[in-house]
């Protein structure tokens, strides 16, 4: 039998491929073994997001949290959830956690801007937009230098 970092391998590569319906099959046997994977809690709460199922994605990231508070990635994707229930406040404080727990997460920048253009505020739209463009250019730069 597989172990469990095997299996969520195997479920990330269906995630990958969008096979979404086998993939959520395999997080849920991972879940089964170890609920508290964070990992496959957080990948689970991509499909349900994918499906539209916003609750249970909501579900596994509050758990998620719970485990690991200090994870920028789960307050995006839980910052997604409220962005797709509308209520914008709630994700921009969400997205902005994100990038206070890491400077360096260009999607969250990417995310804040979306959410203050939705609001109708522009100029700090666009200076999030800015941040994000000169964030993700510092940090190609970087890669190529590490990289060489």
């Amino acid at each position: 039998m597989a172990n469990v970092e095997e299996l969520f391998l195997e479920g990330a590569r269906l995630l990958t491929l969008k096979n979404f319906d086998q993939a959520l099959e395999v997080f849920n046997q991972v879940l089964s073994l170890n609920p508290d994977y964070v990992k496959a809690l957080e990948a689970r709460a991509v499909i349900y997001l994918q499906k539209g199922e916003v609750d249970l994605a909501e579900e596994d990231l509050r758990c998620a949290l719970k485990l690991e508070p200090e994870n920028a990635r789960i307050y995006y994707r839980l910052g997604q959830v409220y962005y797709r229930k509308k209520d914008l406040d709630q994700a921009l404080e969400l997205f902005n956690k994100a990038v206070e727990l890491d400077p360096t997460y260009t999607a969250s920048y990417m995310a804040i801007s979306q959410v203050l253009r939705d609001k109708g505020l522009e100029e700090a739209a666009d200076l999030e937009l800015k941040k994000a463009i000169t964030l993700y250019t510092e940090l190609a730069k970087a890669k190529k230098i590490i990289d060489f």
